[in-house]
């Protein structure tokens, strides 16, 4: 792109440079490298609301998805929508407005946790919100790098119109374990 610094004066960005500056990116533009062109259109295949905006709005505390219920699959013969899971408890903390991080717990009621965090990215509107969050999933000895993405609205109640999905990015070709990457 070209920005114009003065009226005789013009400097030119390749795509490259703002790699080096995520702030001189787009929210649109930080996501879609965050979580990659091929996930966003996997999510939006799936329904998930992008709640994403200029602003960080404080997203920080500790939430339950309950009942945590399967609204939408892209997985052959995957359980029927309406499917009810484990109970689902997740933490945001220690969120950094400036480069758009914060910290990650998760756990299911089964005993599962979602740890091995790698990297963590949110935005948003007002108390609207869309947090990403990549992590390491084992299986065994089986690995694959995996991300939640998690959208709704903040209010005194907790997250409103709050939704969940999980996504494969790289099964690591661990495909008698993991589903394919999407």
């Amino acid at each position: 792109y070209v920005q114009e610094y003065s009226k005789d004066t013009f400097f030119n960005c390749s795509e490259d440079d703002s790699e080096d500056n995520p702030q001189d990116l787009t929210v649109q533009q930080q996501v879609e490298n965050f979580v990659t062109p091929e996930l966003i259109q996997s999510l939006q295949n799936l329904g998930f609301t992008f709640r994403d905006g200029d602003e960080t709005p404080d997203i920080s505390g500790d939430f339950k998805f309950t009942p945590f219920e399967l609204k939408a699959t892209n997985v052959e013969n995957d359980s029927p929508l309406g499917t009810i899971f484990n109970d689902t408890n997740i933490s945001f903390s220690n969120l950094n407005s400036q480069a758009r991080e914060f910290n990650f717990a998760g756990s299911e009621a089964n005993g599962s946790t979602y740890s091995n965090i790698t990297d963590t990215f949110y935005s948003g509107s007002g108390n609207s919100f869309s947090a990403y969050v990549k992590f390491t999933n084992n299986i065994g000895d089986a690995m694959a790098e995996t991300l939640i993405a998690i959208s709704g609205n903040i209010s005194e109640n907790g997250i409103e119109d709050a939704e969940f999905a999980i996504l494969i990015l790289d099964y690591m070709g661990n495909t008698n374990v993991f589903i394919a990457n999407g």
